[in-house]
């Protein structure tokens, strides 16, 4: 649930009238997911092994690794996220972007798209329409999920499809680009049909310029959040090559974005234990996925903290900012 202070980053349209019955399940079915999926990790895992991993990483270095990285990361996004809503249209101080955008891992920690949109309402509230608010946030979206599948493919033809990995990612890439090529054809044909929606209007005032200006912009803070994982693996004694780290971090940043379960917990668990415990350089494979969990974990939860903290700092000086002298 979202703390009733933040309540208001997200408030919009009054919701339809649903059943009590159907509420309750949409609230609780996400977090069944994500206890299923962690009761799976852990059945198949030895708690001793487990233990054993959680005791000898070094779980106080990668804290102070996860806090410092979301630091720089946090003003990456906040360049980013200025640069994709100046060629869109909407132009804001920096100081202020990074308050907001900030502001909005507060409620991001739940939910991926539930941060996005509180970045939306932001918009609102700084004068801009509802619909294209909401525009703006599928452009950043779009470009997001852009510089990840080139920074994926890069990593996948530097070094080869990964072979330790038991995923083979060469039809996902080849899907991907397929739907983004399609997708920048229409950016540059403009169909006439589609120009009539008011929710697209940001996609064609950034045209395929636009698009690629915002994607320059963000690729410096999707590649450090890339290498932020990678690090943490390193840091942990789980020795990934970069270009296959390029490759696989890529996957778990999309599995922990798509809504499934709450805050992503479950998802990105299994995820790094599917594409990274063949890396681990232990001779049992119970002991490799253990050492994996542990990270995965740990990583989650030192991430989750550092985000509400910055968020609640953040959130703070806004409103301390907007609020009446």
């Amino acid at each position: 649930m979202v703390p009733p202070e933040f309540k208001e980053l997200t408030s919009g349209a009054p919701e339809p009238a649903v059943a009590a019955p159907r509420k309750v399940f949409a609230k609780v079915w996400p977090w069944l997911v994500a206890l299923a999926i962690l009761g799976f990790l852990f059945s198949r895992i030895p708690r001793q092994a487990l233990f054993q991993a959680f005791g000898a990483g070094p779980w106080v270095l990668l804290g102070l690794y996860t806090f410092g990285q979301w630091l720089v990361i946090l003003l990456a996004d906040a360049y980013a996220t200025s640069v994709s809503l100046a060629v869109a249209g909407f132009r804001e101080k920096f100081s202020r972007i990074v308050l907001a955008r900030g502001a909005t891992y507060v409620v991001g920690i739940f939910n991926y798209a539930l941060g996005q949109g509180a970045l939306g309402v932001y918009l609102q509230r700084s004068g801009v329409h509802s619909l294209r608010a909401a525009g703006l946030m599928l452009f950043l979206m779009i470009v997001n999920l852009g510089v990840l599948l080139v920074i994926a493919s890069c990593g996948f033809f530097a070094g080869g499809s990964p072979q330790k990995a038991a995923v083979n990612l060469a039809p996902l890439f080849a899907g991907l680009w397929l739907v983004m090529i399609l997708y920048l054809a229409a950016i540059g044909l403009k169909p006439r049909i589609l120009q009539t929606y008011q929710l697209l209007a940001p996609l064609w005032q950034a045209g395929l310029g636009g698009h690629l200006r915002a994607a320059a912009g963000r690729l410096p803070h999707m590649l450090l959040l890339v290498l932020a994982y990678w690090g943490a693996l390193r840091l942990w004694d789980v020795p990934v090559p970069l270009s296959q780290g390029l490759s696989l971090v890529p996957v778990v940043l999309f599995v922990n974005a798509v809504p499934i379960t709450p805050l992503g917990l479950g998802a990105t668990q299994a995820a790094m234990v599917l594409l990274f415990a063949p890396y681990v350089p232990q001779p049992s494979a119970e002991v490799r996925a253990a050492v994996v969990l542990a990270l995965a974990l740990l990583y989650y939860f030192f991430g989750l903290v550092t985000q509400a903290l910055l968020g609640l700092w953040c959130f703070h000086y806004l409103r301390r900012r907007d609020s009446p002298s």
